[in-house]
């Protein structure tokens, strides 16, 4: 072999391993955690720090600092990726929302007495005919438009009022949370409370609670509630 063939040959033989190790290089760099800080303006980072847990691969880690309403994360760069475009879309602005609060009496009668159902109480009556109820009345109705995180106080008619705050608007759900829900009457110049609850609302469409005592009453006070956006 001549001193020319020998040196292609040892060029050769150097240039195989640089393949294999620029080939590898990608995969470990994948590999390697990094760390990212994200401070929330808006939304608790503490809520955050549960909503992106899905995002995180088995080797990721997240610490909250409340001082700063911040995240810390560690995790694969393209996971870090995923986790920076959720963190965008979640930090939102408060966002507009709306809260309809209907109080409906509801009874059961004999069938022969029993009134045609309103207009406007025909999609109720449809979900409470399982409960055997079969006359509706109207006691009021109110609508309520703000904020996510404002509070809510109404006054619906006949002595009842209702007071709660909006909570955060769920855009994989399309739900909205509604906390420290009050319904009272005034009676005798004393608000008397009757119920307490916090709810997550499908937006469109309608939820119904009941303020009876016993679910076998003869008359019960129904709330209807619809949030929107």
């Amino acid at each position: 072999m001549t001193r020319r063939s020998l040196a292609v040959l040892l060029l050769v033989l150097l240039a195989v391993p640089g393949v294999a190790i620029a080939d590898t290089a990608p995969a470990d760099a994948e590999k390697t955690a990094s760390v990212r800080t994200f401070q929330l303006r808006h939304k608790d980072a503490d809520k955050a720090a549960a909503m992106i847990k899905a995002l995180m691969s088995a080797e990721g880690s997240v610490s909250i600092q409340p001082g700063t309403n911040s995240l810390v994360v560690t995790d694969r760069p393209e996971n870090l990726k995923n986790i920076a475009a959720a963190m965008l879309a979640y930090d939102a602005p408060p966002q507009p929302v709306q809260l309809t609060v209907r109080l409906i009496t509801a009874a059961r009668v004999d069938p022969a007495a029993a009134a045609a159902v309103a207009d406007d109480m025909k999609d109720v009556a449809g979900k409470l005919a399982m409960l055997r109820y079969n006359a509706f009345q109207s006691v009021g109705a109110a609508n309520v438009e703000g904020r996510e995180g404002e509070q809510g106080l109404v006054d619906i008619g006949n002595g009842y009022r209702a007071e709660f705050r909006f909570g955060e608007y769920d855009p994989a759900t399309d739900s909205l949370r509604v906390t420290d829900f009050k319904l009272s009457r005034l009676q005798n110049e004393q608000l008397t409370q009757l119920m307490k609850t916090t709810l997550n609302l499908k937006v469109g469409q309608m939820t119904i609670m009941g303020a009876a005592r016993d679910p076998e009453s003869a008359r019960a006070l129904m709330v209807v509630f619809a949030a929107k956006r």
